[in-house]
């Protein structure tokens, strides 16, 4: 497996205007498909629809803010420093319930496709926004199912 070290001033951002700002911290090539590590900056009231990731486990770490996460039904409130570990499988969500900005970084094992997914969500917005339908498929033809609403 290849060693690796990336600078975080480096790392490649996708902005997701008035909603996430995504960066790459490790992708799955430069960790020889081990995993990925994402960090998200969420604006206040925003988070994905609920999904399911079929083949990898995610795990959350909130770094700043308030957050909710849901993991198959139950709803957890998580804090600066919590975890939140999501087998492969489960129905998850977050939600930045705050008032501020906030910070969580995710790690999906293996790596599979999320950050082509995620390039794929930033290539279809980049016109404006992407309809529920876009990013459902999108998400489909990369691993992942889209199954409700945001929380």
């Amino acid at each position: 497996m290849p060693i690796t070290h990336t600078r975080y001033t480096n790392s490649e951002i996708l902005d997701f205007p008035e909603a996430i700002t995504l960066r790459i911290l490790l992708s799955g090539e430069e960790t020889g498909g081990a995993q990925e590590v994402f960090e998200d900056v969420v604006q206040p009231g925003i988070g994905p629809g609920r999904h399911i990731h079929h083949d990898q486990d995610e795990t959350f770490f909130f770094l700043e803010g308030d957050f909710i996460v849901e993991i198959d039904g139950t709803v957890y409130e998580m804090a600066p420093g919590d975890v939140a570990f999501v087998p492969r499988g489960a129905v998850h969500a977050f939600k930045n319930v705050g008032t501020t900005v906030g910070r969580l970084r995710y790690i999906f094992s293996p790596a599979l496709k999320m950050e082509a997914m995620f390039r794929a969500f930033h290539k279809a917005a980049a016109g404006g926004e992407i309809s529920e339908t876009d990013m459902a498929e999108i998400a489909q033809s990369h691993g992942q199912t889209v199954v409700g609403p945001p929380l």
